[in-house]
């Protein structure tokens, strides 16, 4: 339905919007883990980061996008 694809491109604008609002390297590390398929190991190696960080950045980041997207929830 027409309305679907409305909601569906409303919640991909607004979830782009959410991940702009986060600070770059959070918002990088989280691209790397959820679009980019890599382990939280693999991040931590190519930022030059402990994993404890890289868990922490995408947290922070699940719990942002979570309260951003809360009505689409």
């Amino acid at each position: 339905p027409a309305s679907g694809k409305a909601e569906l491109k409303e919640l991909e604008a607004r979830l782009q919007y959410a991940l702009l609002q986060l600070p770059g390297q959070c918002r990088a590390i989280f691209q790397m883990s959820r679009f980019g398929g890599l382990k939280y190991r693999e991040i931590a190696e190519q930022l030059g980061l402990s994993v404890k960080t890289v868990e922490a950045q995408v947290s922070k980041a699940l719990k942002h996008l979570r309260d951003q997207l809360s009505d689409f929830l």
